[in-house]
């Protein structure tokens, strides 16, 4: 991939959304999956009538949409909006929406808070804590397939399912990524040891977050669940943090984010 990302590129001294860089989504594993992806964004600043405004950013992007944003561009562009004047806020939130929306080909949702009310939007993950995951698994591990579903397979159960120890590698930069992950879950019930290990085979997948949850979603629906909801909330690089929510139900834009955010 060529662009910002991996390259030593200068902040933007003025407004510039050529630096906004598409990533096309790979074709979807599943069908009938909603959801959304949620980037808060803490490095969000511009000027109103002379005096510089101060914010924390809740973008939201469809699941649907053909492409993302790069996240090292975004940051940069966001960046280039700190010495940039506007009438008033909505005016600089209107400006951002029409250039992702433009990047992405598909309508985000931007909505602001102050840095001092972030407690707002913040929760913890209140279900059952999956069981260590093992310290080496083997690749083939990640093909979760209906061995996961506990003995008792006539057994229906709906349970909410974190794990804290979600972790993938950039496929650009090969960095390590870490998310506390949460699965709502009614169906089959799932030997949570098998989860466990499953979960720990992503440690070394190369994979975007949003990639990443799909593929855990994707899996998960294989065993024939009820309902089901998966929730990546990962940790914060360059001033940004990215919870991808996929969902077999319409979901609505949840800005949740975790104190470990």
């Amino acid at each position: 991939m060529k662009g910002v990302l991996g390259q030593t590129v200068a902040a933007p001294q003025s407004y510039a959304p050529e630096i906004l860089e598409r990533i096309a989504r790979p074709e979807r594993s599943v069908i009938g999956c909603f959801g959304w992806d949620i980037w808060h964004c803490y490095e969000l600043s511009w000027v109103v009538e002379g005096a510089v405004q101060d914010w924390v950013g809740v973008l939201a992007i469809p699941a649907e949409s053909p492409a993302t944003v790069e996240s090292k561009s975004l940051k940069l562009y966001l960046n280039s909006l700190n010495g940039h004047c506007f009438e008033h806020d909505e005016a600089a939130i209107a400006l951002i929406e029409r250039d992702v929306s433009a990047c992405i080909g598909s309508t985000v949702r931007l909505s602001v808070l102050r840095p001092d009310g972030l407690a707002a939007i913040t929760d913890e993950l209140q279900g059952v804590i999956l069981p260590p995951c093992p310290a080496s698994v083997p690749p083939e591990t990640m093909a979760f397939t209906k061995s996961a579903i506990s003995p008792g397979k006539e057994k229906i159960v709906s349970q909410h399912l974190v794990s804290h120890s979600l972790r993938s590698l950039c496929p650009v930069t090969a960095q390590p990524d870490w998310a506390s992950l949460s699965i709502q879950y009614s169906g089959p019930e799932i030997d949570h040891d098998a989860l466990s290990e499953y979960l720990s085979s992503f440690r070394t997948h190369q994979g975007f977050h949003e990639q990443c949850v799909e593929q855990i979603y994707a899996d998960l629906m294989s065993l024939g669940p009820a309902s089901l909801t998966v929730t990546g909330y990962y940790q914060r690089r360059g001033g940004i943090d990215i919870t991808p929510w996929r969902s077999s139900e319409p979901l609505a834009c949840n800005p949740q984010r975790l104190g470990r955010q």
